[in-house]
């Protein structure tokens, strides 16, 4: 008998070892398979990265080209440009003919409603040169305003110091009218000079009976 409950005690303890050898094989087996298995995920991960569009560069990309297809914005593809000129005019004693001067020094804006709704505007500022003519080059962002020669309007905003007109009359505006079109440049002019009286002007009616009757 105890020798038989040796080698059951023996092939017991045989048992265990060798269903222990076989149980941590397995595991080492299912670590390896894990270990690969998160290696080929994150490979997998990194290359997706590569690959992805990201947005905020295909929000430069298309609005480079946005800014392209509209002829404005950094890159200036256009020009609209507005000129007019600012006179000081008398009828002198003695004379039957207007006379006029050109004001140089003048601070002179356009203004642009831009829109309707809400009633907002948009101005551009230019000063007059010797000859009274002033050139505003219109911001690009007010290129695309439907019917601009409506919408905008120009007026003298400030008289220079030693200007011999009076400055009281500084309410009066012109429109605008469109000059020419061409090679993305549009002009646009005032309808008409804008005109100041002579501090020593007498009366216009003055001038003009005087050359009616002669």
């Amino acid at each position: 008998m105890s020798n038989f409950s040796g080698c059951s005690h023996t092939g017991l303890v045989m048992n265990k070892l060798i269903f222990s050898s076989i149980f941590v094989f397995f595991i080492i087996i299912f670590q390896g398979q894990v270990i690969s298995s998160s290696s080929s995920s994150i490979s997998m991960v990194e290359e997706g990265d590569n690959n992805i569009n990201h947005p905020i560069e295909e929000y430069f990309s298309s609005r480079e080209d946005l800014v392209q297809l509209a002829g404005y914005g950094e890159e200036k593809l256009s020009t609209v440009i507005v000129t007019g000129t600012v006179l000081c005019e008398a009828c002198l004693h003695g004379e039957s003919q207007l006379r006029a001067w050109p004001i140089s020094g003048a601070l002179v804006a356009i203004k642009c409603r831009t829109s309707k709704k809400w009633g907002k505007t948009s101005s551009a500022q230019a000063v007059t040169d010797e000859y009274g003519d002033f050139l505003i080059d219109l911001p690009s962002h007010l290129h695309a305003i439907p019917n601009l020669d409506r919408a905008c309007s120009v007026k003298v905003l400030q008289m220079p110091k030693n200007a011999p007109c009076e400055p009281a009359n500084l309410s009066k505006q012109k429109a605008l009218k469109l000059s020419s079109v061409g090679n993305g440049i549009r002009a646009y002019t005032t309808t008409g000079d804008l005109k100041f009286l002579h501090l020593t002007s007498r009366p216009f009616r003055a001038c003009r009976n005087r050359g009616a009757s002669h």
